[in-house]
This record gives structure tokens, C-alpha cells and sequence, in this order.
């Protein structure tokens, strides 16, 4: 027997940093909500997330900033290493721009109703009605809300659930949802202990290392005292456009290591040094895109996420990007919440959700389109793919940290904060550019 929610309740679908980082803000405007994911619920994956000031603010305005500060290290120096070895760029871009396990835990732990956070619980299907949701578990079970968020992700169920339903009287945009991400690019990506087998720290702390060859690159940062997260980034031997999808084995991995293995990421330390300390890794493609189909049903389901757009993760913004489009969501959903009475006890009404969901749009798209395109010319430029992007690197120590940071600085200031939490005396002044496990 289906459930029926006491007041407006929104379903996320979606465990991963975008879910619950909506559940905490919702839980925060005193909004009901149920989070459904098919998986555990912030496990070690191996992977990391850059945290950049902007995004550090709305951390501290959901409470989660303290435990993630308390574990990180803000990363200062940041050191450029040619195909040779030869340092050509010892940059303080990191301190100019101050002046995903760990990070997926911290947001959760200030989740204050758990029961609300449904791990193992996947989303099969859902079905709109006129002034509600309702969706299928994979376990059978009917959950109604009155809208559904896909934060699932760039393989998005709640997309690709979308796009059938689209398909029998709108076949161009639901082939467009299906096909809105192409994958030129794989990596590994992992986290090591910061040691070699003599016990010497591959690098000290508080660095990050970037490493560029023709076709493919790396870099390594300690952002956790005792870790070192870093990625092998390589071009693909071929385009791969969803819905098709890469999926790379353990032996995959361990070939890559074989091919790449012995070229050095850092003074005195190999790829393979790095793999040989590894506490987690896997190998997956990078996708890159931004949907161009709105990104809602045109009812009362939304896309939120990488399962709208997808960026690669070489110079880190994506988590970021995510970051904001929950404030962009959630920021005019709370508003017409509370224009319709608290926690929207009187409901909203499908039109009321358009015009969310359009503001919604309006304001993420174009930060999206800009840093999925700088995102994939960062890995482009970094695996020297062509004359120009070979000959731009040997520019880069010639352009000054400051010009290099104006730009990204510039953006940040321009991302919007949580307008129905307060922003405390606290700022970034004593926190620079943190690299934190998810």
C-alpha cells in the first residue's frame, strides 16, 4: 500500500554528493523529503572532490563545514612537471585563488532524520498524476511525493525513465536525453597511503603535482593527512557517446598501470609507485556534456546533477557545479514553498513547479556550459593534444598566478548561496582549496 506524505514531500533519487547534499538543505528549510539510493550510502569509493571556497560557504551554512575542515588539509602549492621531469611551473595559483568517503559522510552525519535516507533502495520506475509523483522501488514498493528529483547521477534512471516516456510522441528529445554525453577520455582514479616502501611521503603536504605527456597526464595532491589522491588520465582510442557506456575491469586497470606504469607523476615517484600504495581505485570513462533538452518532464520531475551535466574531472569543478545547481533548485522551491504556506502545507501546484524548475534552468545552465567546456579543455591541454595546446604549455609559466586564478575567481563570486540559511562571520580567509575523499 502506498505511503501518503503528510505535507509536500520531495523524492530524491540519488545517494551521491548532489542527493544528499539536497536532502540537507531541504531537511534545513523544514521540507519533507525521502532519499532513495541503490547503493550504501556514503561508502569509500576511492575517489576525491576539490572544494572550492564558494562551495565551502554553503557547506558551512548546512552545518557540514567543521567535520570537513577538521580532516582536510587546504592545498598551497601546486607543481607543473614536463614529460621529462623537469619542473616547469612552481605555481601559488592555489593561494591566489584563496585570498566525493569523507566528504559524502560529513554532509550525511548532519542529516538530523536518517530514516529519510533509504540505502539499497533503488528507483525502477514513476508515474505523474496531476498533483503527485509516484515511484516503484526496485523492490516493488510505492513511495508518493508531490516531485521527483533525479540526482542519480550520469547514468540517471530517472533520465532514461524520462526519455520512454518521451519516446512514443517525442522521439528527437528523448534520443537527445539518451544521448547527451560523449567520452573521450578515461581514468584511474584512487587513493593511495602517502608513503613509499621506505616509509618517505611521495609528497608533502598540502601539494598537488601535475604531470603532462603527449596523450595522456596526471596529477597527485594531499588533501588528507596520510592520503594521496591522484588520477591517470588518458585519451580513448575512440569517441564513445551515451547511452553506450565504457565499462573498465580490475584487468583493465592493471593493463593501464602495465602501458603507463612506469612514467613518473612526481619528482622521485612513479604511476605505478602510486598504484602499488593504493587503499582504493577504479577506472572509469570521462564523460562531458550538458543535456540541451530542458531538464524537467514538464510535470513534477527535475534533473539536478550530473544527470544533466557532466564535466571532466582534471581541474575538479564538477562536485562544485553540483553543489550550485542544488542551491539554484532549491533556493526558488523554498521560496514558493513558503509563499503557499509553511513547508508548503497548501502544495504547489504543477505550474508553480515549471516556473521553480525554469529559474532553476535559467541560472545553472550557463555556469554549466562554461565549466563543462573549460573542464574538457583543461584535459585536453594537459594531454598536450595538439600544436597548440602543446605550445600554450610552454606559455604557462610566463602567465602570472594572480591572471591565471582572476578568472575562477571571478566565477565563484558569482555562485549563489542558500538564501533561507544565514552566512556566518566565517570566510575563507583561513581556508584555501581543499581535496576531500568521497
Amino acid at each position: 500500500m502506498a505511503d501518503q506524505p503528510p505535507a509536500f514531500r520531495v523524492i530524491i533519487a540519488g545517494g551521491g554528493v548532489t542527493g544528499l547534499v539536497t536532502a540537507l538543505a531541504l531537511e534545513r528549510a523544514s521540507v519533507d523529503f525521502v532519499l532513495l539510493e541503490a547503493r550504501d550510502v556514503a561508502p569509500h569509493l576511492g575517489a576525491s572532490i576539490s572544494i572550492h571556497p564558494h562551495v565551502q560557504i554553503i557547506m558551512e551554512q548546512l552545518g557540514a563545514w567543521p567535520e570537513i575542515r577538521a580532516g582536510v588539509i587546504p592545498l598551497v602549492d601546486r607543481q607543473h612537471f614536463d614529460q621529462h621531469g623537469t619542473l616547469f611551473d612552481d605555481s601559488a595559483v592555489l593561494q591566489e585563488i584563496t585570498k566525493m568517503w569523507f566528504l559524502l559522510q560529513s554532509v550525511y552525519n548532519q542529516i538530523r532524520d536518517k530514516t529519510k535516507v533509504r540505502a539499497r533502495t533503488g528507483l525502477a520506475s514513476y508515474t505523474e498524476h496531476g498533483d503527485r509523483v509516484e515511484v516503484i522501488t526496485d523492490a516493488g514498493e510505492t513511495i508518493v511525493g508531490d516531485m521527483l528529483i533525479g540526482a542519480d547521477g550520469v547514468h540517471s534512471a530517472v533520465r532514461q525513465h524520462m526519455a520512454e516516456q518521451l519516446a512514443t510522441f517525442d522521439r528527437a528529445t528523448s534520443d537527445a536525453l539518451l544521448a547527451g554525453f560523449e567520452s573521450r577520455y578515461h581514468c584511474i582514479f584512487a587513493t593511495s597511503t602517502n608513503a613509499n616502501a621506505s616509509g618517505k611521503p611521495f609528497l608533502a603536504d598540502a601539494t598537488a603535482h601535475n604531470v603532462y605527456y603527449p596523450g595522456f597526464s596526471g596529477v597527485a595532491a594531499t588533501g588528507v593527512p596520510g592520503l594521496v589522491f591522484w588520477f591517470l588520465f588518458v585519451r580513448s582510442d575512440q569517441v564513445t557517446r551515451t547511452p553506450s557506456r565504457l565499462r573498465f575491469t580490475d584487468e583493465d586497470a592493471e593493463d593501464a598501470i602495465d602501458r603507463y606504469g612506469d612514467y613518473q607523476l612526481g619528482p622521485g615517484y612513479t604511476f605505478r609507485d602510486l598504484w602499488e600504495a593504493r587503499v582504493k581505485a577504479a577506472m572509469v570513462p570521462l564523460e562531458e556534456g550538458v543535456l540541451p533538452t530542458k531538464w524537467n518532464s514538464g510535470g513534477r520531475v527535475v534533473l539536478l546533477g550530473d544527470s544533466v551535466h557532466k564535466a571532466t574531472i582534471n581541474p575538479g569543478l564538477g562536485g562544485n557545479l553540483a553543489v550550485e545547481g542544488v542551491v539554484n533548485l532549491v533556493n526558488p522551491l523554498v521560496a514558493a514553498l513558503r509563499a503557499a504556506g509553511s513547508a508548503g502545507e497548501k502544495g504547489l501546484s504543477g505550474a508553480d513547479l515549471r516556473d521553480v524548475f525554469a529559474m532553476y534552468e535559467k541560472e545553472q545552465r550557463p555556469r554549466a556550459n562554461k565549466i563543462v567546456k573549460l573542464s574538457g579543455y583543461i584535459t585536453r591541454f594537459e594531454a598536450m593534444e595538439t600544436w597548440w595546446l602543446r605550445l600554450l604549455r610552454w606559455l604557462m609559466p610566463w602567465v602570472s598566478d594572480a591572471s591565471k586564478a582572476s578568472g575562477m575567481v571571478s566565477y565563484m563570486k558569482g555562485a549563489k548561496r542558500l538564501d533561507f540559511l544565514p552566512v556566518s562571520e566565517w570566510s575563507t580567509r583561513d581556508t584555501g582549496l581543499v581535496q576531500a575523499s568521497v
